[in-house]
């Protein structure tokens, strides 16, 4: 058996806990003996716990990647479990406990997609912050091919990365009553075509030109809809804005919800409208797997999950009137609409499921055992 030991700093519930818990569900027990470290108290303990994986409760690194005190106790913890594999999630303590117990396979994956600081892709900053990264990980995952180029513009060697696209598991289908009923509430019609984006509120996540435009949209044509799903800190900006315009019969918001699931099955058309930070998004993967089309921008880790007139549109960022001619353009022709549709079920079955995904991560796994002589 291969003991893969990973680490996650986060105390709720974020992209990357949930990609791990998909990874939890589908790893290949017969191959891999699997043990995550987690904050003590963090939300991801019960989960972890549903699928049979061994979880390790610590008193540092809530959400911090690096805190006093914290790599004294990851040391610890890494003789105890004694792993042929670390695997880290944004917990820098970790990465450098790993490093410094002599553990042969070190993988971190990068979640995230930001453009760097100039100050880390120039001298003498992309030397030393490529110097860390490359002696910390034996092997580096980056969920999409933009996270990727950030790496090697931050000094990172091409050989360490291997990227691999975020999967997620399929939505569950409602009812057609379940789904009714929930428009209903919602003021929409049986009729109504309705666009939903699933982000927290914040600046870069594009909500404030999502309602200019949809200010062009429901002018043009007053049976489309909105759905914004989440909170954050620009959600009273966003709702205030929305009154402004006088779309409030037309914009609906549900604020944090635990479930999204009914949500998603009350949508025509997915939509992604970030300008500043975006992986592989995993709302998108699961818009995906209830056939739904998407309109995104071209930022980011997008355009490595929505092909432009495959299984959906691509929008340039920060350019509301290009996004409401692609929403005005779904709502109206349904043959383009079928036909991404179907692309956006296809594309999820062969490329976004979270079976997909783990395979792919137990191979870099293999690869690591072979490269370092130990067996499953």
């Amino acid at each position: 058996m291969i003991r893969v030991l990973h680490f996650i700093s986060d105390a709720n519930i974020g992209g990357a806990g949930r990609l791990l818990i998909h990874c939890l569900k589908n790893f290949d027990p017969t191959v891999f003996d699997v043990s995550v470290v987690v904050p003590r108290g963090s939300a991801l303990v019960p989960l972890i716990e549903e699928t049979g994986k061994n979880v390790i409760e610590c008193e540092f690194g809530r959400d911090k990647s690096h805190e006093k005190g914290a790599l004294t106790a990851y040391k610890k913890i890494i003789r105890e479990v004694k792993p042929h594999i670390v695997h880290t999630h944004s917990a820098f303590d970790a990465k450098l406990a790993a490093y410094l117990c002599g553990v042969k396979s070190r993988i971190y994956t990068r979640h995230s997609v930001f453009d760097p600081p100039k100050k880390l892709t120039t001298f003498p900053g992309k030397q030393i912050t490529g110097l860390v990264n490359n002696t910390l990980a034996t092997r580096i995952i980056a969920v999409a091919d933009a996270a990727a180029e950030n790496l090697t513009a931050t000094g990172v060697r091409p050989d360490k990365i291997t990227v691999i696209l975020n999967g997620v598991e399929a939505l569950r289908r409602t009812t057609l009553e379940e789904q009714l009923t929930l428009r209903a509430s919602l003021g929409f019609s049986e009729t109504d075509f309705v666009a939903g984006i699933s982000a927290r509120f914040e600046p870069y996540k594009g909500h404030s030109y999502l309602i200019e435009s949809a200010k062009r949209v429901c002018a043009e044509n007053p049976r489309v809809k909105f759905l914004l799903m989440g909170q954050g800190s620009t959600y009273e900006e966003t709702v205030a804005a929305v009154k402004d315009a006088g779309l409030t019969d037309s914009v609906r918001f549900t604020g944090f919800v635990s479930d999204v699931v009914p949500y998603y099955n009350i949508l025509n058309l997915s939509l992604n409208c970030s300008w500043g930070t975006e992986a592989t998004s995993l709302a998108l993967a699961e818009a995906m797997s209830l056939s739904l089309p998407t309109v995104a921008t071209r930022f980011g880790g997008n355009p490595g999950i929505i092909k432009d007139g495959v299984n959906g549109l691509l929008t340039p960022i920060k350019d509301a009137d290009a996004m409401a001619d692609a929403i005005l353009k779904l709502a109206s022709d349904k043959a383009l609409y079928d036909s991404l549709s179907e692309g956006a079920a296809r594309l999820f079955k062969e490329n976004f499921t979270a079976a997909a995904m783990t395979r792919k991560i137990e191979q870099v796994y293999l690869e690591e055992a072979k490269r370092c002589g130990f067996r499953a």
